[in-house]
């Protein structure tokens, strides 16, 4: 006879359909339960570190009403109504941080809201300021709270939704190198005016999406477009005066019942007066799997990536991915800049099949470094 212990163990993780690990029961049946995403941080812009970040679903009432009244529907994928999360991160180069955030899926999916907020102190290399490249890199401490904000409303019964979008971020950047600056002369004076210098970025903006997505975790097929345009003046609490735009097409299609193709292709950009000083991390940077953050800043990035799944179960993804893109300092010079481009390879595992919810980790190489990343829920 299994000791009670052992039952119990079982019946919160165990899958009785298919006798696999799977954290369903736990999450939906315990008032505390959470899923426990590790994270071991091999992202060469920080250096190595560990992370831990806690995702509580939330069923809405319907949803457990029906699964208590049917115990085998804890095997049907649903869209849960709200998810919290909690986590925090140290690395070896200095680099923390703690934070947290809330995800809701509203009225039967009709309104979504996401607000995430936090506390870091980021030890990040710099190889460009003022838009243009440093012959070696500056390490910058950039220290400070965030919160961003996004809701939105879907039209009718479409797939489309509308809304608005605020951030708020307060920073305070010091040079953390050590002795004497390593950038020419020319840059000095750009270099002191931000240095010990308290930043505020205050945004306000709008934001469409189109999502016919078959699982927001784990996506198979549909598609998810979005653009989002965001406004940082003074009227609003802001020092620096620009707007930032971000235009992103994620596309999956079925190839067959083993395979899963999905492509990415996305548009980052800010405009400014001329004679704007804009903060080091103001502008975008080529965000690839493989590449340091901040490795290749512009005020316009694009970025294509491709990543193909194939299903060896119903649990088990094995993925292949590469991807490119591009950094400038207008939309007109992307053409010639230079491509940056990655590869890699990892695995994925249904983990909560209640949620869709699959959890698994990458390996990726870059033009100059390969990392290692914990993922939980979609890529991208």
């Amino acid at each position: 006879m299994a000791s009670p212990a052992r039952a119990d163990f079982s019946d919160m993780f165990i899958d009785p359909e298919d006798g696999m690990l799977d954290a369903s029961q736990y999450l939906v049946d315990h008032t505390l339960g959470f899923l426990p995403v590790p994270s071991i941080i091999t992202e060469p812009a920080v250096g190595f570190g560990l992370g831990m970040m806690g995702l509580f679903f939330h069923e809405s009432k319907a949803q457990r009403e029906q699964r208590e009244a049917h115990p085998e529907a804890i095997s049907q994928a649903v869209l849960p109504s709200d998810i919290s999360i909690l986590g925090g991160a140290a690395t070896t180069n200095g680099t923390w941080g703690v934070g947290g955030g809330h995800i809701g899926f509203w009225k039967e999916d009709t309104i979504r809201y996401k607000v995430f907020g936090g506390y870091s102190s980021l030890n990040l290399d710099f190889y460009s300021l003022g838009g243009r490249d440093l012959p070696e890199a500056v390490e910058l401490n950039i220290t400070g709270p965030a919160i961003v904000q996004n809701l939105a409303f879907r039209l009718g019964d479409s797939n489309l939704f509308l809304g608005a979008n605020q951030m708020y971020r307060r920073v305070e950047t010091s040079y953390e190198g050590g002795g004497v600056i390593p950038v020419p002369p020319e840059f000095l004076d750009y270099i002191r005016e931000h240095f010990d210098f308290d930043t505020t970025t205050s945004g306000i903006g709008l934001n469409a999406e189109y999502d016919s997505v078959d699982n927001k975790f784990n996506p198979g097929t549909g598609y998810n477009w979005s653009a989002k345009w965001t406004w940082f003046n003074d009227a609003i609490g802001s020092n620096v005066d620009y707007s930032a735009y971000k235009l992103t097409a994620l596309n999956y299609w079925a190839l067959s019942e083993k395979f899963n193709l999905g492509f990415r292709v996305q548009y980052d950009g800010v405009s400014a007066d001329d004679d704007a000083r804009l903060p080091t991390y103001v502008p975008p940077f080529i965000d690839l799997r493989g590449i340091p953050k901040s490795r290749y800043q512009g005020t316009a990035v694009a970025v294509a990536e491709v990543q193909l799944g194939w299903k060896l179960d119903h649990r088990w993804t094995l993925i292949g991915f590469t991807g490119a893109g591009r950094a400038a300092q207008s939309f007109g010079d992307l053409s010639d800049a230079s491509t940056e481009a990655t590869y890699g390879t990892g695995f994925r595992y249904l983990i909560a099949k209640r949620f869709g919810f699959a959890m698994g980790a990458d390996i990726a190489r870059g033009p100059e470094e390969t990392a290692f990343y914990i993922q939980a829920g979609s890529t991208w």
